[in-house]
């Protein structure tokens, strides 16, 4: 008896229960366009905090899945630069980050033309830290039974076989079904997985095609939402949820029901967000008239993006580096402005919130 989902006759025509899809899928797309709708509302400058701040979180989260870690901020200067954003301070360039930026960046910039083998190599190469394995290529080297890789994962054992699975694949891929974009997203990543044509990237070539279905579900390459950045959170479940997968038969609807509640979960997660962003938004617009200096500004800033953040007089001079008479006067000043408020809290333990 076959044990894996591939070994199974009609691999690899994966089935799944569309009624049993239908409600979540219709979450999915309500808050989609939702939070399309929100995005409409923001500011230029606004919406280029938002899309700075998505595509960073996505990268650097997809590629700690691969069990790598990139500077936050060497991503964050690399996607302002790619995307033709100002940051206010300077950043250095650092290239292995930038060729990781650039893979997501622009596919997400060119999801409509087809995927080709020659996408997913160039991908591949700009994504390998091994630069002697990189190339037009697939995996050569078999997986043996009962190696595991990857959290438990087994994949197609047989490199052999690997270029018509991908040849198969990639036909399946710029083929246009009555499919929801959505659902080939979830299939596309799962698919690709069990594959692994490569030594080294696989996961994260696999969220990129998942990004480009999903982006052109939503019609428009604006990257609102970190996907990657929720499976990092449930990542013990992601693994638990495609081991299931591997070893079961044709029918995916439990792997694409995860998939989909993630996606849910990412959409509002980043709806919550931008509703911040929005009312961050219209402090700013009441108060555009209002003198203020660069610390009040770096604070003011601060607050929003960090909800939790406890201001005092020591923090603020701390982060600004200013004596504390400054900072009082810097806070005082904003209490006139009515910009803060002074809690019920007092002596040391005194701390201030935005009103």
């Amino acid at each position: 008896m076959s044990k894996y989902i591939w070994q199974q006759k009609g691999w690899p025509y994966l089935t799944w229960d569309n009624k049993e899809l239908l409600h979540v899928l219709g979450e999915v797309r309500n808050r989609q366009g939702r939070l399309a709708g929100k995005v409409s509302l923001l500011g230029l400058d606004f919406k280029k905090e938002v899309l700075l701040k998505t595509v960073t979180t996505d990268i650097v989260r997809s590629v700690e899945l691969e069990g790598h870690a990139l500077d936050e901020n060497q991503v964050r200067a690399s996607v302002a630069n790619c995307l033709k954003l100002r940051l206010p301070e300077q950043s250095t360039i650092d290239p292995p980050v930038d060729r990781t930026v650039r893979v997501m960046i622009e596919a997400l910039q060119n999801y409509r033309q087809d995927i080709t083998e020659e996408t997913i190599f160039n991908w591949r190469t700009a994504l390998s830290r091994d630069k002697s394995s990189a190339g037009n290529h697939y995996r050569s080297v078999a997986i043996s039974e009962p190696e595991e890789a990857n959290g438990g994962l087994l994949y197609i054992q047989n490199p052999a076989i690997i270029p018509d699975e991908m040849r198969r694949f990639i036909k399946w891929l710029n083929t246009i079904h009555p499919t929801d974009p959505v659902i080939k997203a979830g299939v596309a990543h799962l698919r690709l997985t069990f594959i692994r044509p490569f030594n080294e990237g696989n996961g994260y070539i696999a969220r990129i095609l998942t990004d480009v279905f999903l982006t052109r579900a939503d019609g428009f390459p604006q990257h609102l939402y970190s996907l990657s950045a929720q499976i990092c959170k449930q990542k013990e479940l992601y693994s638990q949820v495609l081991m299931r997968a591997q070893s079961g038969n044709l029918d995916v609807t439990e792997w694409l029901l995860w998939f989909l509640y993630c996606l849910e979960t990412a959409l509002v997660e980043a709806e919550e967000a931008l509703t911040r962003t929005l009312e961050k938004s219209k402090f700013w617009e009441k108060y555009r008239l209002i003198r203020l200096n660069e610390r009040q500004v770096r604070m003011i800033n601060l607050l929003w993006e960090n909800t939790g953040c406890k201001l005092t007089s020591s923090y603020w001079a701390s982060v600004n580096l200013c004596s504390p008479d400054t900072a009082l006067r810097d806070i005082q000043d904003l209490i006139n402005k009515n910009i803060l408020h002074r809690n019920s809290s007092g002596g040391r333990s005194t701390c201030y919130e935005l009103n």
